[in-house]
């Protein structure tokens, strides 16, 4: 079940895109960085969006990132990455994926919606029936990356998995927002038509993906937020049951945590994906909201 092996911090923007802003490696240049400081009590607390999926080639990150990194005495990412048991997670997510009632995909989307993701599935090289006996969200997030690796890209080489490393190395902990239950129950919450419609929307992206990652990495790597907001958000926010339970939910029931931080001792770099990070309903316009200042910061 190797389309199973996917990076568990998997959640959709403008479904692909959003999923996975890419990195693309290049000079350090002085400007913004997809990086800001929140107001603290006495400690430092810095917020990086992340990105999920990379090459070998995209490294070393920019400098202004890794000494963020450094100077964080822990690290704070959206589920305890270092905790995650390979095969307990692999069995939380077949099992969430999984219709209890044995309902095929098919069953679950209807007739008409399966046969037009069918078609749209093949024309990507990924038979849609690997994924009869799954849910829509469950499909959906595996043909995401299934196609990420088709264009090289991989979840080994993400933020999230090497800076696991390296604070392993380095004696930093790691602690999360969130359970991997949690995270995954998001989607699998999710009512069918939404599924459904995340589904095929995975799909549309997945087919235009390597034609839109140039400016979704410059954007990026510019800390360019404006484009960020609609290269992330703008797909999303016109499936508002999918927007809300992926996007708005989950930002919201992280203010406190993350608000809590900024009254420790302790120096935090929270390392989320880029897209709670940008737009109306960010994580971080939610903190001012609740009285917490933020700053973007620069190279």
């Amino acid at each position: 079940m190797a389309f199973m092996n996917f990076d568990t911090q998997i959640l959709p923007g403008r479904v692909l895109a959003a999923l996975f802003v890419l990195l693309e490696a290049s000079p350090a240049l002085a400007g913004p960085l997809p990086l800001w400081e929140l107001e603290t009590s006495g400690n430092r607390v810095l917020v990086m969006g992340s990105v999920h999926f990379l090459r070998a080639s995209d490294y070393p990150l920019p400098d202004g990132l890794m000494d963020a990194y450094e100077q964080a005495d822990a690290l704070v990412m959206e589920i305890d990455m270092d905790d995650l048991d390979p095969m307990a997670t692999l069995t939380t997510m077949a099992t969430m994926g999984t219709d209890r009632s044995g309902r095929t995909l098919k069953d679950m989307i209807g007739a008409p919606a399966y046969n037009d993701a069918s078609a749209k599935a093949n024309e990507l090289g990924v038979p849609l029936d690997l994924f009869s006996q799954f849910k829509p969200w469950f499909a959906a997030l595996s043909i995401t990356q299934m196609r990420m690796m088709q264009l090289g890209f991989d979840p080994s080489w993400g933020i999230e998995t090497r800076l696991t490393q390296k604070a392993a190395t380095d004696g930093k902990a790691i602690h999360g927002l969130e359970t991997l239950e949690e995270q995954l129950g998001f989607m699998d919450n999710l009512d069918s038509s939404s599924q459904r419609t995340f589904l095929l929307q995975s799909l549309d992206d997945a087919a235009s993906v390597q034609d839109e990652i140039e400016v979704i990495v410059s954007s990026w790597r510019e800390g360019n937020t404006k484009n960020m907001e609609t290269l992330l958000i703008a797909g999303i926010a016109t499936a508002p049951a999918l927007y809300d339970a992926i996007l708005v939910q989950r930002n919201r029931s992280w203010v406190e945590p993350i608000r809590d931080l900024t009254r420790q001792s302790d120096n935090y770099l929270i390392i989320v994906g880029a897209m709670h990070l940008v737009g109306n309903n960010s994580v971080l316009e939610m903190l001012e909201d609740a009285g917490i200042k933020s700053r973007q910061l620069s190279n």
